[in-house]
């Protein structure tokens, strides 16, 4: 007689789950394809490689590559609002907090290897309409991410900057020196420039004083932690 006990049964995926695995398999292909490949690179052909599946999963789980390829960076830009209000967290224990939210953002956000996959997906989208709307999309709730949270915690040195732009700035900075990241690879070489862009902030911002609670969270933080 076969053995049944309760605790196999119980274990036993729903045929949601295993699709919601197999879909998380396709996105986590597409990723790293995305870093490996560029995004000219990754075609179905080189996802299905790299997922270990059949030629006909994708299809079935996605009707076409390019919903394959926004469900991925729709995931990348979730997993980068998670990683920035983590760096903006740090900062309520910190006492330097414009060089803690510059190297923060560096190393948690923009030094990673998922906003060099988003990267891919940014610069492919100058030449594709449909791509190009949905990163507009995914952006603007990031920059309302950051301003939110930037100026919880700062404020202007004087009242002709703004906290809003510093922000932008400082994400184009860090943009940029992450698409030179695999030329070079000296750590030591990010961080010197990394604290003189802090001192150089540091004229322009200073951190508001007496504020020792997290700032409030944008409308979309519940539904991109739910998604996680």
């Amino acid at each position: 007689m076969q053995n049944t006990s309760p605790s196999s049964a119980t274990t036993r995926r729903t045929q949601q789950e295993r699709s919601e695995t197999m879909r998380i398999r396709l996105i986590d292909a597409t990723l790293s394809c995305l870093e490996r490949e560029g995004y000219a690179g990754t075609t179905i052909s080189k996802i299905v490689e790299c997922a270990e599946v059949s030629r006909g999963a994708p299809m079935h789980h996605f009707p076409s590559k390019a919903a394959l390829i926004e469900a991925t960076a729709e995931r990348l830009v979730r997993h980068m609002y998670v990683r920035l209000g983590e760096a903006m967290l740090v900062l309520n224990n910190s006492d330097d907090r414009v060089r803690a939210m510059v190297h923060s953002a560096w190393h948690n956000v923009f030094g990673t290897r998922e906003h060099a996959a988003i990267m891919e997906l940014q610069l492919a989208s100058r030449h594709d309409d449909e791509l190009a709307a949905m990163m507009k999309r995914l952006w603007a709730a990031g920059y309302q991410l950051i301003s939110g949270a930037a100026e919880h915690y700062f404020e202007p040195v004087d009242q002709n900057n703004s906290v809003l732009d510093l922000m932008i700035m400082m994400q184009w900075l860090l943009r940029g020196m992450s698409l030179d990241r695999h030329l070079v690879g000296n750590q030591q070489f990010y961080d010197h420039h990394l604290d003189l862009w802090c001192a150089l902030l540091a004229t322009r911002l200073r951190a508001r004083q007496g504020v020792t609670t997290p700032p409030p969270r944008p409308e979309f933080w519940d539904s991109i932690l739910s998604s996680q």
